[in-house]
């Protein structure tokens, strides 16, 4: 637990840094320092997470000439194979996964994030479940590290670099593949804002009433190792914290639209008019999928895992949100994001150990 709450008043302290003293060297290097400190403790893990001996055994499938279960992705396969033709052995992955998440959360930290709040979106990351999921979804956050830098070279109008970060991002885990949804959602959001927002709403709530198994076989066949989630009560995990877990976002978005400048009437998020910094309303789609998948999916893991590639947009939304507000409703809002936050990680991870991932172990062997 030591090394978690270590991290977790690490982004505090960061935080209170960045909103004193924004862009300043001390809070570069904190930044620095958390993606550096994520990266160790995800890479040095024993035993941790609840997929952790999993990828031990796939580590062993791929490299057997014996056993014929190689359904992973054709990027993590050659990632495998490259590691166990050093003579590496199989945290080896561990580490690397840890090296990609740590580098892609400094590059979007710092390039997508406003400097006043550099160490907000990090304390949202860390106690708003992504790292903790990441602890337990290596590939997938494989694919998300490359997604989130293939983010920041399109936003650098990076085209070539980012399509090839992002299809390295799908070699890893294809579900990837979802997040193309956003520029769809985009070019609805920008033609009638209100209508799609109803829209997405609506399905999201018909999924909710109606079931998703169907939903489910069909990212079975898209995903095979997730076709055993088609045969288990779907909705066995939708408890009191599930969906709590699924309602603040939800009521955070929508205090965002009660107000005058929201989040979707924002021209740093989203310009009126076509222009070079365009692609900024790809946040608000993100924030949108995030929230109505939340709602619609809560407890129901192989869905909820699909939200989380959209939940760094979502942190954003929440940080931009925070800096619109004056002063006295910004600390309010801030410390209640904070307290939901910090309760959250607590009660599920300190207390019903989601993910698997306490206690925390290390070790240096690979």
């Amino acid at each position: 637990m030591a090394a978690y709450i270590i991290l977790i008043l690490l982004c505090v302290f960061a935080d209170f840094i960045c909103r004193t003293r924004p862009g300043s060297f001390e809070a570069k290097t904190l930044v620095a320092v958390i993606a550096s400190y994520i990266a160790i403790i995800t890479g040095l893990r024993y035993q941790v997470g609840g997929d952790y001996m999993h990828y031990i055994e796939v580590y062993d499938f791929i490299n057997s000439p014996y056993i014929d279960r190689t359904y992973e992705e054709i990027g993590y396969r050659i990632l495998t194979k490259t590691v166990h033709a050093f003579g590496w052995g199989p945290r080896s992955i561990f580490i690397i996964s840890g090296i990609m998440m740590g580098v892609a959360l400094f590059v979007f930290t710092r390039n997508v994030v406003n400097k006043q709040y550099w160490g907000f979106f990090l304390f949202l990351f860390v106690c708003g479940g992504s790292f903790f999921s990441s602890l337990n979804l290596m590939r997938q956050y494989m694919a998300l590290s490359c997604c989130l830098v293939a983010y920041v070279l399109w936003r650098k109008s990076r085209w070539s670099w980012a399509a090839v970060l992002f299809m390295l991002g799908l070699s890893f885990h294809r579900s990837l593949l979802i997040v193309l949804l956003l520029f769809p959602l985009r070019y609805c959001l920008r033609r009638n804002r209100s209508l799609t927002i109803i829209a997405v709403y609506l399905i999201s709530f018909a999924v909710f009433v109606f079931g998703m198994d169907s939903i489910i076989g069909v990212i079975g066949r898209i995903v095979p190792s997730w076709g055993g989630y088609a045969n288990i009560d779907t909705t066995a995990s939708r408890n009191a914290v599930a969906i709590l877990k699924a309602v603040v976002p939800n009521v955070l978005i929508f205090y965002g639209l009660s107000k005058r400048r929201t989040l979707l009437r924002d021209p740093e998020l989203l310009p009126a008019t076509a222009s070079g910094s365009q692609e900024r309303s790809l946040v608000i789609s993100g924030t949108l999928t995030f929230a109505a998948m939340s709602f619609c999916f809560a407890g129901i893991m192989i869905l909820t895992r699909i939200a989380e590639f959209f939940a760094p947009f979502y942190f954003v939304y929440l940080c931009r949100l925070v800096e619109v507000e004056n002063r006295d409703m910004k600390l309010l809002l801030s410390y209640s994001i904070y307290i939901y936050y910090l309760v959250l990680t607590v009660v599920t991870i300190f207390m019903m150990n989601g993910n698997f991932v306490m206690p925390y172990q290390m070790s240096w062997s690979v």
